[in-house]
Parts: structure tokens; sequence; C-alpha cells
């Protein structure tokens, strides 16, 4: 077959815009065609190779084939003959022998001292990640395990033993689930690890993994993931560590709903298909009845989400499908920007740790999570089934309502809030 020339033109953006701008009749272009993020980022309605940076975009090298992991629910029906990993919770520690050695098993560490005192990890072969959070703990509950210096104490004895390949947990899952809008994300996630960087020794800095929740903005969600391992690789290289980035996603609980239930599936299938696209190493998928009482069943549902994604869409084939993407290659480059700006901040004026003391990091993120519930209350924020097209004929079992302990603590904790929670309550 003969060769053809390319006859189509091509237009700079200059004259694409003032084409659009003579379709509008009159209207406003920026009013429009673009918008504003919750992090004041402007979002225009078409990006070229003038929008990054970048004259070449490399794809991001990693593990093509992601870590598809689902929860350990001690249940003989629950198929695992697909999976690479489980999510365990401590309570199913004593259940590890009847688990097939090739699963990696994910520990989450919820009484790390009763959980010590009590296991011999070397003696169970493919427990690989424990998730000891200490200062995400102390961030999350207002409390220490027992008290800083026992559980720094903790963390160093943990460190020292050799029976994990990643020990400690930046869970910036918190983050997400608590209101804070992608910046912060990024920034609060930095931060976090930077501190167990300063406090534990950048030696360990091979053991220290993040786990965040994915939401369901999709490209945005893609950009924070791969901005966040820029950002770490940038911090590594500051302090001459030649250690990798690992991320664990897991899907978001603050935008699911107990109303219309079933949407969750379509809500979290999306969320990992950017956590994947995003790079992250592990993908852990909440049921859509996670809210209540996972199943079997609902697990195996959530779990081979995944496998739609692997073998269906073949994303596992690909090293970094949106590479060159304008779009997300300008997210991610203003994500980096605007989050090291933050983390910058953080730090001079004394770090994560003091920025908890003395609060600033929580009236951060509750002022980003009330704009959030505003959007979503007035319809702005749109969940379907749940405060758009809501189902009248729909009986649920309404759920407590998610507060803290009423305890004394040491700082005000960043609690993890629904936005459905109060409409949820509300008759139809």
């Amino acid at each position: 077959m003969s060769s053809q020339n390319n006859d189509f033109s091509t237009i700079t953006p200059q004259e694409w815009k003032l084409k659009v701008q003579a379709e509008l009749a009159g209207l406003d272009y920026n009013e429009v065609l673009v918008w504003d993020t919750f992090e004041g980022i402007q979002v225009k309605p078409v990006y070229t190779k003038e929008d990054t940076e970048h004259q070449y975009l490399n794809p991001e090298i990693t593990n093509k084939d992601w870590k598809i992991i689902g929860n350990y629910l001690d249940d003989p029906k629950q198929d695992f003959s697909y999976l690479y990993g489980f999510n365990l919770k401590d309570e199913f520690i004593e259940k590890t022998s009847t688990i097939p050695e090739y699963l990696d098993l994910f520990l989450s560490c919820e009484n790390p001292f009763k959980l010590i005192k009590k296991n011999n990890f070397s003696k169970i072969p493919n427990l690989k990640y424990l998730g000891l959070d200490v200062l995400g703990n102390f961030a999350r509950t207002g409390n220490w395990y027992q008290s800083e210096k026992e559980d720094f104490e903790l963390a160093e004895q943990i460190l020292n033993e050799n029976s994990f390949e990643k020990s400690i947990l930046v869970d910036a899952s918190l983050y997400q689930n608590a209101g804070a809008n992608h910046v912060q994300q990024i920034a609060l996630a930095i931060a976090h690890g930077n501190e167990y960087l300063q406090k534990l020794g950048t030696e360990f800095a091979n053991k220290i993994y993040f786990k965040t929740a994915v939401g369901s903005n999709y490209f945005f969600e893609i950009a924070k993931l791969k901005a966040i391992r820029k950002l770490w690789n940038l911090i590594l290289e500051e302090y001459n560590s030649d250690a990798e980035t690992f991320i664990y996603a897991e899907t978001s609980l603050r935008n699911k709903s107990i109303l219309d239930i079933h949407n969750n599936i379509i809500r979290s299938g999306l969320e990992a298909s950017s956590a994947v696209l995003g790079k992250a190493d592990v993908v852990s998928i909440s049921s859509y009845d996670s809210l209540k009482n996972s199943t079997s069943f609902s697990e195996e549902l959530a779990s081979k989400q995944q496998l739609l994604l692997q073998r269906e869409s073949y994303y596992d084939k690909f090293h970094d499908p949106v590479s060159g993407s304008f779009f997300v290659e300008n997210l991610t480059e203003l994500f980096c920007k605007n989050a090291l700006e933050l983390f910058k901040k953080i730090e001079a004026e004394g770090g994560f740790f003091k920025g908890l003391f003395e609060g600033s990091i929580q009236k951060m993120i509750s002022k980003s999570a009330e704009k959030e519930q505003i959007a979503f209350d007035e319809g702005k924020l749109i969940l379907i089934g749940v405060n758009k097209f809501r189902n009248k004929t729909e009986n649920v079992e309404f759920l407590p309502e998610e507060v803290p302990n009423n305890v004394r603590t040491f700082i005000q904790p960043i609690f993890p809030k629904r936005l459905s929670t109060k409409i949820e309550k509300t008759p139809v």
C-alpha cells in the first residue's frame, strides 16, 4: 500500500480558542468552559504540549502487574485463587497457617503491642507487610497506643527485625476520607513520611510505604498518585536514599453510601481503574456492602472488579498508558508544585508532628471537608442514588452516627466522615 501525505492541518491553541469564542456567541469562555477545583486549580476544556513543562515525557516504569488484594474473612467459601494477597486484621493472625504461602499478607496492626507480644512473625513467611503507623494512629485517635516514647521504641524494634519487606506505614487514606483536597493529601502524605525519616533514620527509608484512598475524581486521582511518587522520590534524593516508593491504594469510603448501595460497585470500579493507571503497586477494593457487613460474595465481587481491568481491559500490558496525556501531565505538575509549597510551609512551621499538636493540620482538613460537604448538600457534588435520583421506595437500615469516642485526647483527632451520613437519615 502506498504511503499518503497527512492532509490534516493543525491549529494553534490560540486559533482554537478564537473559534470556540465565536461559537459561544457572546458567552464568556472562562465562565462557560473553565471550572475551578476545590484546590483552586482552573481546569480548561483542552490541553496541548504547551501546557506541560517537559519537552519529553517518559513513562513511569514500575511493576506492570499490580498486586490484587482482598480482605480476609475467615470464611471457607471465600475464593482466593485469583489474588496476590490478603488484608489481614489482627484478630485473624492465628489463621495464617490456613492461608497459602504464595499469598502476600498485609497485617493491619490495630493493636501492635499486644500483637507483637503474642506472635513470632518470623514463622509466618508470607507476612511481608506490617501496617504499623504510630503517627497515623496518633492523628486518627488523638492518643498514642501507649506513649510517644514507647510507640517509637516499638517502631524501632520492628524496623530492626528482618521479617518484613515493609513495616512502617504512612496511612494517608485518613486525609482523603476526612475531606482533605488533593493537594493537601499529597503534602500531608509526604510530611507524614518525612517525619518518620527524621525520627527513625533515613537508613530505614526502604521499610516505609504509603497507603492512600482513591476517590471518584478520575483523572485527579491518577495525577495524585503520580505526584505522591514524584515528590517522595524527590525527598529520598535529598536524603541520598535509593529506596523505592511503594504505594498501596484502596477505594475511598468518603463517597460511599448505604443508599442505592450497589452504586458503590460502579464508584469503586472507577476508583480502582484510576489507582492502576496512577501506578499504585497494590490495589484493594472495599466491597459494596463494607459499610455494613461484607460477605464472601461481596468480597469476591470487589476483588474480581480488578480482574476485569487486568484481563478484559489489559491494564497489565502497558507500563504507563496515561504518560503523554497533556491534561494528566499538567495536573500532576500542578499538584507537585502546590503540594511541595504546602509541604515546605508545614516544615517551616515545625513539621507534621508539631502541626498536629498545634491543630493547624486538623483545621486545614476541616475547612476543605466543610467546603466539599456544602457542595454535596447543595447538589453541586453529585452521588447518583444518594443526593440525585434517589430511590423513593428504598427502605434502608440506617447506620449509627460515626462519631469519635468521647475520651480525653492529646490532640483533636482527624476523623473520617462520609458525605452522605446526614442525607441517609433524611426521609424522602
